[in-house]
Parts: C-alpha cells; structure tokens; sequence
C-alpha cells in the first residue's frame, strides 16, 4: 500500500448508509399507538426534499408526550 493510499481518509465506501426511500405522496391516520382519539390526520409529500414527511424523531417525541404529559396537552392546539 502506498503512503498516499494509507492516508486517504476518504477512500472508503459510499454505501456505508443505504439513501433514503422517495416516499410518496399520501395521507394516513396517526394514532401513536392508540394513545390519540381522534387519530391525526397526516399528509405526507417528499417529492421536494426531506420537508412535508413525517420525521422519526418527531414520532418518538410525540410519544413521549402524550406517555408523560397527555393531562396537560388535553385541549390544546398547535
């Protein structure tokens, strides 16, 4: 192995992360889990980037929420 290979950082594999499935457009009930009455409503639509879906991260904090502080979300809205 050359010097010049041995310190090319960046010589490694590209698929080290699968790419992101292109969802499309649509729209699904969500109901975390049956913790939600009535279910949310959600349209989805990827086609211009990773804006209009819905984010992992935003699910498992949903969660946590209606988990830990259901009582003192009950009437509100955003």
């Amino acid at each position: 192995m050359s010097d010049s290979e041995e310190n090319d950082f960046f010589s490694g594999s590209c698929d080290l992360v699968a790419p992101a499935l292109i969802k499309l457009a649509g729209s699904s009930d969500v109901d975390f889990d049956g913790m939600l009455s009535p279910a949310l409503k959600l349209h989805q639509d990827a086609k211009n980037g990773c804006g209009g879906q819905l984010w992992p991260a935003g699910m498992v904090l949903s969660k946590y929420l209606l988990r830990q502080h259901k009582e003192d979300l009950a009437g509100k809205e955003m």
